[in-house]
């Protein structure tokens, strides 16, 4: 038995492997990068409000989909044990009995009675694989690698989750402050159309500025019933990502009005960096190298395979001598298998490897690009939202001043009912457009921060880092 496991050992460490080389050539989007880019991994905070803190813990430890992304990482780690186990001896352990009658008929049966015997087995069983060609070493690696995605599956799973929230909550905070100002809209409008309509019955207008008046009443309305619509929609989805009841959190008396005035550090150009500050990027790294080392294992196939077989125990035809001296019994054996025909099923395997890991690579091209069209979308969002939200600011200055101008006018009576009320929308709808600036602006730098890959480091991620999320993980998932 020791022969056998010096000369598997040797074996196992002259093992090669059949998987192509893979190589991949930086990416370099420019020259240089004036700053790098520094993302705290919990963002989210640096808006300082409470009620959005607590749906992101909620999101975290309840939502469905980061649930089955750590699912998958379980079972990727668990895939990984069972490829680790292929590389080591088999130990098991038998025991066997048997009875028997020998024919008279029998060849063997001299004597032409019938004869009983009985038979008992009791021992160990090694059987090893020699990893010739390193089919098993390139297993391993491709369980490895599928692990490793799944943890940037994961994170990606996560800065998603954290980012809806996010937007989803500024959505209902700026709907929120819409409807407010879309109800005082309509009660403006509902003024002026009765004015108007008084106006109408004394033959001061026609029915033509009447209509016009009615139909600005009537666009109020729908503005304001739309308004309602997209916060009601938007609350379910909160209510969704989060799965959790959150109405006592929307309908508080929040002031949202300072959402929209955070910002985040950004560079100038975008360096090749970013690539371990993506995890959808490493994840498809991850996933081509695993399709890699699949092509090794498939490649294995064509050549022979050489296992080893072991038995060391005891035998004997009467169960109470079974353990006694001159019972023990050992052997052992080789088995050296080569495929000859086996009619393309190899030679279609290999190619099937082959252009899974071309689809891998044209997966992750695919990524590559979308990462940067993204990141130069929000970069781009993000400079004219900030620009359109000072444009909006100073408009709505403006409007503030001249609404009140126009108060003071109405009230001592220099201006009618009309113009005041017209001041008044002007106003409002200055109002409304600075608010859903500041959302945006707000919206685009949570784009800026996800495009970022929401302060992922690839370098950071360690194991130990892994298996703490684990923990935490487990806490949250199953103990409730």
């Amino acid at each position: 038995m020791r022969k056998i496991l010096i000369i598997a050992s040797c074996f196992f460490i002259a093992a090669c492997s059949l998987k192509p080389n893979l190589k991949i050539s930086d990416v370099n989007y420019t020259k240089s990068l004036d700053e790098n880019i520094s993302i705290n991994k919990q963002w989210w905070k640096m808006f300082n409000d409470d009620n959005l803190n607590y749906l992101v813990e909620q999101a975290l430890k309840n939502n469905n989909d980061l649930q089955i992304a750590y699912i998958n990482l379980q079972k990727a780690y668990e895939a990984l044990g069972i490829s680790r186990s292929d590389l080591l001896p088999k130990l098991d352990g038998s025991a066997s009995g048997a009875r028997s009658k020998t024919s008279i008929n029998a060849p063997s049966n001299k004597s032409k009675d019938f004869a009983f015997g009985n038979d008992f087995k009791l021992g160990l069983n090694l059987s090893y694989e020699i990893d010739l060609w390193g089919k098993y070493r390139d297993n391993y690696g491709a369980s490895k690698s599928k692990l490793q995605a799944s943890e940037f599956d994961y994170e990606s799973a996560r800065l998603s989750l954290i980012s809806n929230v996010t937007k989803t909550y500024f959505n209902i905070a700026s709907l929120s402050e819409q409807v407010k100002i879309l109800e005082e809209s309509v009660q403006s409008y509902q003024k002026t159309y009765n004015l108007k309509l008084e106006h109408f019955k004394i033959g001061a207008i026609g029915e033509y500025e009447l209509s016009k008046f009615k139909a600005e009443l009537d666009n109020s309305k729908i503005l304001l019933t739309n308004a309602k619509i997209k916060k009601e929609s938007n609350t379910k989805a909160l209510k969704i990502l989060t799965s959790n009841t959150i109405d006592d959190i929307l309908y508080n008396s929040v002031n949202y009005t300072k959402i929209g005035q955070y910002d985040v550090n950004i560079p100038q150009g975008i360096g090749s960096e970013i690539l371990l500050q993506r995890p959808d990027i490493q994840s498809a790294l991850k996933t081509l190298e695993e399709k890699n080392y699949l092509v090794g294992v498939a490649r294995s196939a064509f050549l022979p395979n050489l296992s080893l077989t072991g038995l060391l125990g005891y035998e004997s035809k009467d169960l109470d001598l079974l353990v006694k001296n001159g019972s023990g019994t050992w052997g052992v054996a080789g088995n050296f298998m080569m495929p000859i025909f086996h009619w393309g099923e190899i030679y279609n395997s290999v190619n099937i490897a082959k252009l899974s890991k071309d689809e891998a690579f044209l997966q992750y091209e695919n990524t590559l690009k979308k990462a940067f069209g993204e990141i130069q979308l929000a970069l781009f969002n993000r400079r004219n939202y900030y620009e359109n939200e000072k444009n909006y600011e100073n408009l709505f200055l403006a409007q503030s001043k001249i609404y009140e101008i126009s108060n003071v006018r109405y009230e001592n009576g220099v201006i009618n009912l009309a113009d005041y009320l017209q001041d008044q929308r002007n106003y409002l709808n200055a109002k409304l457009a600075y608010i859903n600036s500041s959302y945006e602006l707000a919206n685009s730098i949570v784009d800026v921060i996800k495009a970022f890959g929401g302060g992922f480091n690839a370098k950071e991620n360690s194991k130990d880092n892994i298996k703490d999320m684990e923990e935490n993980l487990k806490s949250n998932f199953y103990n409730n």
